[in-house]
C-alpha cells in the first residue's frame, strides 16, 4: 500500500496543492476586509451605505483643510453672468455641496447631480429640493458611459472625486467630459493632486492625517467617522508606496492631470490655484 503524502508535502513548490495556495490568500484578505469593515460587504462601493454617505456630508467640510477655498475658485472660475442660462452637471458630485452654491449664486443656472451613490444621491435630493426643477440627479459610475444621459451641458465640474480613478480612467473620463460639453463649454475639476517627490508626497499625507486625528477627537465630526480615518491612514500612509487600484486615492501631479486634459482635446488648460494636495483644474473646450 502506498503512503499517503503528508500536508507538508502536498503544499510544497511541486505539491498539487500549491495551485490553491493564492484561493487561500484570497480568502483571508477578504475576510480581513469584513472585520475591518463589519457592516460593508467587500463587493460594495464604500459609500453605498446610509449612514457613511451621511457623515461624509456632514464631515467633508471639516475633514478636507482647502474644502470651502477650492469650492470658492470652482464657483470663481464658471465664465457665466450671474444672471446667464447654462447648464452644468457636477461629475461625481456626491451630496450635491458644490451644486447647492451654483444654483444659488446662478440663479438662471440648471445643474445635475451625477454620481455612483444612492445614498449620496439621497442627501443631494433633500438639499436641492428648494431649487425644484433647477436641479436633476443621475446614478452613473464615472467609468460608465454617461454622456447621453447628461448632455450636452454649457459646464461641468467636480470636486475631490476624480482622484478616486486608476489614470486610464481618468483619462477616459476627460474624453467623455469634453464629447459632453457644447462648443466653448468649460470643465472645471477641483481635486487632489501630489507633488513630484515621494517624500514631499508623504509629509502632506501625515499632515492631512493629523488634521482629521485632531477634528475626530475635537468633536467636529460625527465619532462614527473615527473608522474612515484610521481606513485612510492604513491605505495612504502605512501602506504607502502600495500600488493603487480604481477607488483608491489615486493621486497625480497636475503636471500629468494637464497632460490628460490636452490629450482629450481641452485648449487652454490651467491651473488656477493650488495648494498642498489640491488644486483647480479650468480647461475649455475650443
Amino acid at each position: 500500500m502506498s503512503k499517503r503524502p503528508s500536508y507538508s508535502q502536498l503544499t510544497t513548490d511541486n505539491g498539487p496543492l500549491t495551485a490553491l495556495k493564492p484561493l487561500r490568500q484570497a480568502a483571508a484578505n477578504l475576510l480581513a476586509l469584513t472585520r475591518f469593515f463589519p457592516r460593508m460587504s467587500t463587493t460594495e462601493y464604500r459609500w453605498n451605505q446610509t449612514q457613511a454617505a451621511a457623515d461624509y456630508d456632514t464631515a467633508a467640510p471639516v475633514i478636507h483643510p482647502q474644502y470651502l477655498t477650492v469650492q470658492e475658485e470652482v464657483l470663481a472660475a464658471l465664465p457665466f453672468a450671474a444672471d446667464q442660462p447654462f447648464r452644468l452637471v457636477d461629475v461625481g458630485g456626491g451630496s450635491g455641496r458644490l451644486v447647492e452654491r451654483v444654483l444659488e449664486e446662478f440663479p438662471q443656472a440648471t445643474a445635475m447631480v451625477m454620481d455612483q451613490s444612492e445614498p449620496f444621491l439621497g442627501v443631494a435630493q433633500q438639499r436641492l429640493a428648494r431649487f425644484g426643477t433647477r436641479a436633476s440627479f443621475v446614478k452613473q459610475r464615472l467609468q460608465d458611459d454617461w454622456p447621453a444621459a447628461v448632455g450636452p451641458v454649457d459646464a461641468a465640474v467636480s470636486s475631490s472625486a476624480i482622484h478616486h480613478l486608476e489614470p486610464t480612467e481618468k483619462q477616459q473620463l476627460f474624453a467623455k467630459i469634453f464629447a459632453t460639453l457644447t462648443g466653448g463649454g468649460v470643465f472645471i475639476n477641483g481635486d487632489e493632486h501630489r507633488p513630484a517627490s515621494d517624500a514631499d508626497y508623504l509629509a502632506l499625507l501625515e499632515q492631512w492625517g493629523q488634521h482629521m486625528e485632531a477634528a475626530h477627537a475635537s468633536g467636529a465630526i460625527p465619532e462614527s467617522f473615527g473608522a474612515v480615518i484610521d481606513a485612510w491612514k492604513k491605505r495612504n500612509i502605512a501602506e504607502f508606496g502600495r500600488p493603487r487600484k480604481s477607488g483608491d486615492d489615486c493621486l497625480e501631479t497636475s503636471e500629468t492631470q494637464v497632460g490628460y486634459l490636452r490629450a482629450a482635446g481641452f485648449d487652454p488648460v490651467e491651473v488656477t490655484w493650488s495648494r498642498d494636495l489640491w488644486a483647480v483644474f479650468v480647461a475649455r473646450k475650443p
